[in-house]
């Protein structure tokens, strides 16, 4: 795009003073770094012109005597902000991955199949599901991992399958299909294993896939902190505690409902699992990435 002439105020005349009530406020080498320039002090609602230096090839921006000094504070900020801009570390991009829509959909069925499985055998809950005096007092380590797999009603089963595969396919988008599921299913087992030893010596049995559905929400803000971390922006802080901030949100509306199988703890260990699972794989993929200007 050609530089544009900001030698004057838009929708006004050019101005009628003499030349001694013009000062420089800048010496550029070119016309459109003048010009760039020049549009700070139109910003601060002052006029400005841009002549030819004596020197071929360069360009003086001119602003009123009166407020020539602030102006020139103003356009020192501007060159420190630009300064710093160049010195920080160029931004990595994240890609994005394929969804993987045959893991969730197999998840799916899984889940189905199984609670199918439930009506038909009244003891796969009792040695299924995750048990704090199971887990830690008769050594029974699968019990983490297959409560993930059983319900206790239909509402139970739909809601999870509906929210897991919802925040499962953002995962996969990120992380990668085949990882993003084994990170959400770690996260899960995690979150199971915590909820169990708090509990412990107290009976405590919970089951149902939402343990690692706020698996996948933490894996998910875990990973977001990361990336805003490596965007190196202004207002920083915000930006990297929002993907958090996020998470935690939708866990207290989505994890501590009344339902009457809700069990708040473990979602809470389970969104805890899944963001030290996303910030650990965000920073894995960040060190593998190339830097681009």
């Amino acid at each position: 795009m050609p530089p544009v002439d900001i030698s004057q105020k838009p929708n006004e005349g050019p101005p009628e003073m003499d030349g001694d009530d013009w000062v420089p406020v800048g010496h550029f080498d070119s016309l459109h770094e003048a010009n760039e320039h020049g549009l700070v002090i139109l910003a601060m609602g002052e006029a400005c012109r841009v002549e030819p230096a004596p020197a071929a090839g360069q360009f003086d921006l001119q602003a009123e005597r009166g407020p020539a000094v602030n102006i020139a504070g103003e356009l020192d900020e501007y060159a420190k902000e630009q300064a710093e801009e160049k010195a920080r570390p160029p931004a990595r991009h994240f890609p994005t991955r394929p969804a993987g829509a045959w893991l969730c959909c197999l998840w799916a069925l899984i889940l189905t199949a199984v609670f199918v499985r439930q009506a038909a055998d009244d003891t796969l809950v009792e040695r299924g599901a995750s048990s704090s005096i199971g887990l830690f007092a008769r050594g029974e380590w699968w019990r983490p991992f297959t409560a993930l797999f059983l319900h206790a009603d239909i509402p139970h089963l739909v809601g999870n399958l509906l929210a897991g595969c919802l925040f499962a396919t953002f995962v996969a988008r990120s992380a990668g299909a085949v990882r993003g599921w084994l990170l959400i299913f770690a996260s899960g087992i995690a979150g199971n294993v915590l909820t169990a030893w708090v509990m412990y010596p107290q009976p405590f049995i919970s089951l149902g896939a939402s343990t690692a559905v706020f698996g996948a929400l933490g894996i998910l803000s875990g990973m977001g902190l990361i990336e805003m971390l490596h965007e190196r922006t202004r207002r920083q802080f915000a930006r990297i505690t929002a993907p958090v901030l996020a998470g935690l949100v939708l866990l207290g509306w989505l994890g501590s409902g009344t339902h009457g199988h809700t069990d708040v703890l473990a979602h809470v260990f389970g969104f805890g699992s899944g963001l030290a699972a996303g910030a650990a794989n965000g920073a894995f993929d960040a060190r593998r990435l190339p830097e681009e200007i």
